[in-house]
């Protein structure tokens, strides 16, 4: 495939890009860290140091701090804790479906996510998106050894898909996100719609190496497929 937008994949972070999520997965950590005797990581912090993170990589970050063992159960706590809250929180982005829609009219479309796969695969569906996607294309944080800001995500999407990195475009909103995917030789447009502050987190975005920041996803869709 040879796009005329001058990509042939468009991979799509999921929490915060294609969902608004961030509450509640963050919401699910901060209850657990609280109940752990962490009650320090509030929903500021977390908005501030955990958006992207894989959780892994976060309960490493959080024992290195505090010296905190955590039980060894404590994923599964937190798979059930996010997933019990998606009916009440979750919502797609607004824009979301109709990028998707054309996007996978010019190229190749994938999901790469740092989450859980058995919640990004509930979120994409009770958003309504999950069916645009083969599930195949959809790697998550528990399908790697290395999430991100490690490459290897965005490189084994595009692998699959037999796409050269250099012709992938990565929809990002976290800098753990663009990190990775520049790290992977790909070009990457950093989304802020999601985030509470969203003109100073567009500078860290363009600071990680995004090449372009937007607040829509409707902005992205018409950048791309409605040049003259």
């Amino acid at each position: 495939m040879n796009s005329d937008t001058g990509f042939d994949l468009l991979i799509f972070d999921c929490d915060g890009t294609l969902v608004d999520s961030e509450y509640l997965n963050n919401l699910a950590t901060i209850e657990l860290l609280s109940e752990q005797g962490l009650p320090q990581y509030d929903l500021d912090y977390a908005y501030e140091h955990f958006i992207g993170m894989k959780f892994a990589d976060l309960l490493k970050m959080v024992s290195m701090e505090t010296g905190h063992v955590f039980p060894a159960n404590i994923t599964q706590r937190y798979i059930a804790r996010a997933h019990a809250l998606i009916p009440a929180y979750l919502r797609p982005i607004d824009g979301a479906a109709e990028l998707i829609s054309a996007a996978r009219e010019k190229m190749k479309i994938a999901v790469a996510s740092n989450g859980q796969r058995d919640n990004v695969f509930a979120s994409l569906e009770m958003a309504g998106l999950l069916g645009f996607f083969d599930e195949k294309h959809i790697l998550t944080g528990t399908d790697v050894k290395n999430g991100k800001p490690a490459p290897d995500l965005f490189l084994i999407s595009a692998e699959r898909q037999g796409v050269k990195p250099e012709r992938c475009l990565v929809i990002e909103d976290s800098v753990t996100g663009t990190t990775g995917a520049v790290a992977a030789g790909m070009v990457v447009y950093g989304f802020t719609g999601a985030h509470q502050n969203p003109a100073s987190y567009a500078k860290k975005l363009e600071n990680a190496g995004a090449s372009k920041v937007y607040n829509s996803l409707i902005h992205i869709r018409d950048a791309l497929y409605q040049q003259k």
